[in-house]
């Protein structure tokens, strides 16, 4: 069943404003490796910040697909390390919003890097007239769409 894109992907900003903290999985060398990260969103696009030697760093560099999660909704992206300071100023503003004191806690550190995650698809879990669906909002083909599930 094909849904509204415009309505669909207000709904997905909307929930990524609203949230803190998604799990982040990377893969690299047959290793899959999951963690919490405190993000911010600029309309669908997510980044976060990180140690630029930490494995997921090195994970991302080795593999860029990488896959997000919280609550109903799943994310699949392209991420990489930002080296534009432009984004990463965005970035930098909206961490300091939403993130006081994680922003002085790990902001000055000198090998912090800021990830964009460039969104491919999101699927977000429902139960709609009592049966399971999930919406889907492909970015890559600008369609939204449900899938039932049995």
């Amino acid at each position: 069943m094909n849904l509204d894109y415009a309505t669909l992907k207000a709904e997905v900003i909307k929930t990524l404003e609203n949230t803190q903290l998604m799990i982040l999985a990377t893969c690299s060398n047959n290793k899959v490796t999951a963690r919490n990260m405190a993000i911010i969103n600029d309309e669908l696009t997510i980044m976060f910040q990180t140690s630029g030697v930490s494995e997921k760093v090195q994970q991302i560099t080795a593999n860029p697909n990488i896959a997000l999660a919280a609550g109903n909704m799943q994310v699949e992206a392209v991420a990489r390390v930002s080296t534009n300071p432009v984004e990463t100023q965005k970035f930098i503003d909206k961490f300091k919003a939403k993130f006081p004191d994680y922003y002085e806690k790990y902001s000055g550190m000198p090998d912090e890097v800021v990830v964009i995650c460039t969104p491919i698809r999101f699927a977000m879990y429902r139960f709609i007239d009592g049966k399971p669906c999930t919406n889907v909002l492909d970015v890559n083909e600008n369609s939204a769409y449900r899938l039932l599930l049995k």
